[in-house]
C-alpha cells in the first residue's frame, strides 16, 4: 500500500513524545491567547457600558433634584395658604367652631393615670 511521503513523515514526527508535548503546549498557548483577547475585549465593552450607565444616572440625579425643588415650591405653606384663601375661598374657623379630637392612644393613657 502506497502512503504519501508527507503523511509518513508526519506520523513519524508525531510518534515522538516530545513533539506531542510541544503541540499540546502550542495548542494551550493559542487557547490561552484567545481567552486573554476575549477577556480584554469584554472588559472594554463592559467599561463602556458602565460609563454610559453612570452618565445616565447623573442625568437622572439632576432631574430628580430639579423635581424636588419644584415639589417644594408647589408645596410651600404660603402658596397653599394663598390658594386656599383666594381660589377656594377658605377661611380659618372661629373659636366656637373648633372641635378638639384627642388621639385614642393618648386618651387611653390619660384614663389609666
Amino acid at each position: 500500500m502506497y502512503r504519501p511521503l508527507l503523511l509518513t513523515e508526519i506520523q513519524t514526527w508525531l510518534s515522538h513524545k516530545q513533539q506531542l508535548f510541544a503541540i499540546l503546549v502550542f495548542i494551550l498557548f493559542l487557547l490561552s491567547s484567545i481567552g486573554v483577547i476575549y477577556s480584554a475585549h469584554m472588559t472594554r465593552q463592559m467599561y463602556g457600558n458602565l460609563q454610559s450607565l453612570q452618565s445616565e444616572q447623573d442625568d437622572l440625579d439632576n432631574e430628580f433634584e430639579k423635581l424636588l425643588l419644584e415639589q417644594s415650591a408647589w408645596a410651600d405653606y404660603t402658596r397653599v395658604d394663598w390658594l386656599a384663601r383666594e381660589e377656594l375661598k377658605m377661611l380659618a374657623p372661629s373659636g366656637e367652631n373648633l372641635v378638639v379630637v384627642k388621639d385614642a392612644l393618648a386618651f387611653n393613657a390619660e384614663v389609666r393615670q
